[in-house]
């Protein structure tokens, strides 16, 4: 089970590869405030729409709302949210932000981020190579450090 923050789901549909993400995870489930920065705060934008009328992206309400509060202190509402309910659930947490990723770690709960979705893709066969997978979505406004950029392609023999 995946829960999703909206950064990874952002950058898929802003690079035109949201269908790719789907065909990956099969599912992810987004907490409420995910899905108000998506379809609601990002009405217009890339992914509003496809998101809202999505039947593989399931929306879920994390319980615990102390812990939420005490993460939006320091993160976004979407990220909290969706940090709390991976915990919830014992899910993975797709999500792309390094601070949301050290904060969901500390807690116990699994990573994965935009990388990981590419290198499955590549591995399940659905793309042929990354590279012009991923230099799509860099052009589309994913950022990624030159180094890990390498070093990635590399260990997916690019």
């Amino acid at each position: 089970m995946i829960i999703a923050n909206s950064g990874p789901i952002i950058s898929f549909a802003r690079a035109d590869y949201l269908d790719l993400l789907e065909e990956t995870v099969k599912e992810i489930i987004i907490p409420n405030a995910v899905f108000e920065d998506i379809v609601v705060k990002g009405i217009g934008r890339p992914g509003a729409e496809e998101v809202k009328e999505a039947v593989w992206i399931k929306k879920k309400e994390a319980k615990d709302k102390d812990s939420v509060e005490k993460l939006s202190e320091r993160l976004g509402k979407g990220e909290s949210e969706a940090i709390v309910l991976a915990k919830e659930l014992e899910a993975i947490l797709l999500i792309d932000d390094s601070e949301a990723r050290k904060e969901a770690e500390r807690i116990g709960v699994e990573c994965i981020g935009t990388l990981r979705i590419l290198k499955e893709a590549k591995e399940m066969r659905l793309i042929e190579r990354v590279k012009p997978v991923l230099d799509r979505l860099r052009d589309s406004g994913l950022r990624i450090k030159r180094d890990l950029y390498f070093l990635f392609l590399e260990s997916v023999e690019e």
